[in-house]
Parts: C-alpha cells; sequence; structure tokens
C-alpha cells in the first residue's frame, strides 16, 4: 500500500514539474488592441516557406470576447485549424481543437499590427529594420513584421513567412 502512495506521489510531483517547464516562449501581452463587441476582423493567411511557395492557406476570425481576445483559424471549407484567445492571464487554448504552438506564435505576432497605438508589448525590445519592427526576447528575435499597402506581413527567424490580407471587415 505504501508503494502505491509513493508511486502516485512521484507520478503527481513529474506531472506538476513537467507542467510548470512546459513553456511557448511567447511574451505575454500588457495590453490588447482594442476591438469592439461584435467588431470581427477577417483575414486571409498565406504561409510561404522560404523559396516564396504557398504551404497552406486559411482564414483567420479575431474577434473580442469579454475581457479577452479570441483567434480561430480554420481551412477553406470551415473546419478549424487552431482556437485560442488572449486576455490578462495570456493564452489558452479554446475549445476542443488540438493546440496549434505555430498558430499561436501566428497570433501572437498579430496584436501588435491590429492597433498600432496599442503597447501590447512594452517589455519587448523593439527595433526597427527598414520597414519592419523586430521583436526581441533577450538577445533571441522572436519575430519581425511590417504592414505594406494593407498586406500584414510576419517572418519567423525559422524563415516561415506569413501574409495576412484583411478581408472586407465592415
Amino acid at each position: 500500500m505504501n508503494f502505491i502512495k509513493l508511486f502516485f506521489a512521484a507520478l503527481c510531483a513529474a506531472w506538476l514539474l513537467a507542467a510548470c517547464a512546459v513553456s511557448d516562449g511567447l511574451p505575454k501581452p500588457q495590453t490588447l488592441p482594442a476591438l469592439a463587441a461584435g467588431d470581427t476582423r477577417w483575414f486571409k493567411l498565406e504561409a510561404q516557406d522560404e523559396a516564396g511557395n504557398i504551404e497552406q492557406a486559411s482564414l483567420l476570425a479575431v474577434q473580442r470576447d469579454g475581457e479577452n481576445l479570441r483567434f480561430v483559424q480554420t481551412d477553406a471549407l470551415g473546419a478549424p485549424l487552431s482556437r485560442q484567445t488572449v486576455g490578462g492571464k495570456g493564452w489558452a487554448n479554446d475549445g476542443f481543437v488540438a493546440p496549434n504552438a505555430g498558430s499561436r506564435r501566428l497570433f501572437a505576432a498579430l496584436l501588435p499590427l491590429l492597433d498600432e497605438g496599442a503597447a501590447v508589448y512594452p517589455q519587448q525590445r523593439q527595433e526597427k529594420q527598414g520597414a519592419a519592427t523586430v521583436y526581441f526576447e533577450n538577445t533571441r528575435e522572436l519575430w519581425r513584421s511590417e504592414v505594406s499597402d494593407g498586406l500584414y506581413i510576419i517572418v519567423f527567424p525559422d524563415g516561415r513567412r506569413w501574409l495576412l490580407t484583411p478581408l472586407n471587415n465592415e
């Protein structure tokens, strides 16, 4: 009987340590962009490889959900690829869609572009490099983003490039 208690205590301790060690490496937003209740922003997303080939095309809806923002990414047929919320406690999965770290990273990079006046990540070092703003965590580059002719461009250090085209948001 003591062996079973000891085993479960060790298992719980290992689970707790593993849960504490998991980090998505994303900064926690200090403020959220100002989206009015009922205001939904739609985007066409295109992921490109380093050669500029489109690897993935999808749709993204961003909307206010109480104190949080909800991000829902779907494929062309409407099947969800990622559902995330962000608020005062950081990022969380929304619903039963499997966690999608790549999408969460994209959504984190999109936040400052939704409302250029909001200081979303004041704790991060930001550098202007040409038309792009580069975000750093200490010396590690997180992403670079720019807006060009209404098109949002987000590039990650691994070479993955996202083009976000705002759709008719009226």
